[in-house]
Order: C-alpha cells, then sequence, then structure tokens
C-alpha cells in the first residue's frame, strides 16, 4: 500500500487529522445545527421596526393601508382638533420648531396703551398717585 492510497474501512488508521469515523461529520449534516445566535437589537430599532409595519384602517367609510407610524400622527392631530390640550400642545411645538407656525410676538402697544385705545382714558402713571 502507497501513501496515496487511503486504507479500506477496516483498516482506518486514527491518528493526527484523522479522527474516528463515528465522531466525523456525516455527509449532508452541518457542524453547528442551531448556527450562530442572532444578535439581539437595539430598542431603537426595534421600534423603528414596529412603526414601519402597515395596518388596515378605515377612511372615509374605505378601508386604507398606512402605516402604524402614520396611524400614530393622524390620531394625535385628530385629538388635536377636538381640542385635547396634550396634543395639541405637542403639534404647536413641532410646528413652531420647524418655522411653520410664526411664534407669538407682542404688539406695539403695551397693556396702558391698549385699555387707552379701547377706552379713551389716559393710562395711569405711579407718578398720579403720589399727587393724591
Amino acid at each position: 500500500m502507497s501513501n496515496d492510497e487511503t486504507p479500506p474501512d477496516d483498516e482506518y488508521e486514527v491518528g493526527y487529522r484523522r479522527p474516528p469515523k463515528h465522531t466525523q461529520f456525516q455527509p449532508g449534516r452541518s457542524g453547528n445545527p442551531l448556527g450562530r445566535p442572532k444578535k439581539t437589537k437595539e430598542l431603537n430599532s426595534l421600534i423603528q421596526n414596529e412603526l414601519d409595519k402597515s395596518i388596515s384602517v378605515m377612511e372615509s367609510g374605505r378601508e386604507k393601508r398606512i402605516t402604524k407610524r402614520e396611524a400614530i400622527i393622524t390620531q394625535l392631530i385628530n385629538r388635536a382638533i377636538k381640542g385635547d390640550v396634550k396634543p395639541l400642545q405637542l403639534v404647536l411645538v413641532h410646528l413652531e420648531k420647524h418655522r411653520e407656525v410664526e411664534p407669538f410676538v407682542s404688539t406695539e402697544f403695551d397693556d396702558a396703551e391698549l385699555l387707552h385705545a379701547l377706552h379713551g382714558r389716559e393710562p395711569r402713571r405711579e407718578s398720579d398717585n403720589d399727587e393724591q
């Protein structure tokens, strides 16, 4: 028998880099049947994935498919329109942040001048109270 030939099964030599036949990998079977464990996802990516899933909603009597993200925004806007204070504040803060609504700026009148304009009276000064 030369070095190029493999011995028949009954003459198989166990040794360095030659494990016993019964412990060798079987043909067609993986050495790691369960595979590598899946990486755990971060909370942010889990939330993003869930918000991107679509759901069906009834709108104007018809079924429509939208993402959960769109459904949340729709509910927020609808509650703000109905007068719910918290959603209204959130929407206004968002609009101000993105410059879609001008922030409140007081007019050129101060309170005393405004009362004078409305009632035709002169505004009272602190010096007027000292004279009496």
